[in-house]
Formats: C-alpha cells, structure tokens, sequence
C-alpha cells in the first residue's frame, strides 16, 4: 500500500530562523533538488523564543526530540547536523536574556511523492506529507501560523 494512498497533505509551518554567518549552499543547477538548493552548512541564527516543535527554513525541518522520535520511523526524512545561535541583535535588545538555545533536531527531506512519509514536488513551496506523517504531527504544536491540509495537486 503506498503511504500517501488516497489523500496526501500540505504543511505550512513559521520560519523562525535566518541563516547564520556559516552557512553553506550548494550553487551547482545539477544538485537542485525540487527548485531548492541542497545545504552543504546548515548554521542558522534564531531570531524568536518559543518555537513550535516543528518548523523550518529553505526546505530543512526542526523538531522537538519528542516530535523528532515519533517522525525517525518515518519514510523521507534524513538527520543532518547543524549549528544555532542566538540572532546577535535580538541579543542585544535583550531578547533572549536568562533563555537557552532549544534542543532541536534537523531533518532533510529526502522522500518520494506518493511513495515516502514525506517529500517536496516541484511548484509547491511547502512539505507534503502522508496521512500517517500528518497524524503523527497533529499530536504536536506547530506554532500559530502553522496548518495542515489536504493537498490536491493541480492537473497538467
């Protein structure tokens, strides 16, 4: 059975981050992958406190721990390192005074429309997920701004 079967999902989440001074990009056109460019660096700058236990920024996904082991046993999803700190303006204004740095971890997306939990296709800017991908993250906040719904791909 294909884990998307019938109906599939659309996933919108906030952005709470920025890229940091380190990130690293991969510029060739032949490693695009679904219009985006796949990161060699991930090093990103948080710009607000609290976050949602799933978000993301240019196509990599944060998830609480809680959230990141009900997704491991999930199709289309890889772990990758990364490096967070604090936006140092936000720091300054005092932002972030007497906080820490969440304990996340970074997926990339690796799946397979209609095949894997999770994927990207061509032309829609955010994650598409399966009916077991979107149940499992239901369970959790995705932030104000953050929705799920149905996906309907638009015929050709």
């Amino acid at each position: 059975m294909r884990p998307f079967g019938p109906r599939s999902y659309v996933v919108s989440l906030e952005v709470p981050f920025g890229f940091g001074d380190d990130v690293e990009l991969d510029h060739d056109p032949a490693s695009l992958r679904h219009g985006l460019k796949p990161f060699l660096r991930i090093d990103l700058t948080l710009y607000e406190l609290p976050i949602p236990d799933f978000t993301t920024t240019y196509g990599i996904y944060f998830a609480t721990p809680p959230l990141a082991e009900q997704l491991r046993p999930l199709r289309g999803l890889r772990e990758r390192e990364f490096s967070l700190s604090f936006d140092p303006q936000m720091q300054e204004l005092g932002a972030f005074e007497g906080k820490q740095l969440p304990e996340l971890v970074c997926f990339d997306v690796t799946g397979t429309f209609g095949v894997d939990d999770f994927s990207h296709v061509e032309g829609e800017a955010d994650l598409l997920v399966s009916q077991r991908a979107a149940a499992a993250l239901r369970r959790f906040d995705l932030g104000q701004l953050g929705t799920i719904r149905r996906f309907r791909r638009a015929r050709s």
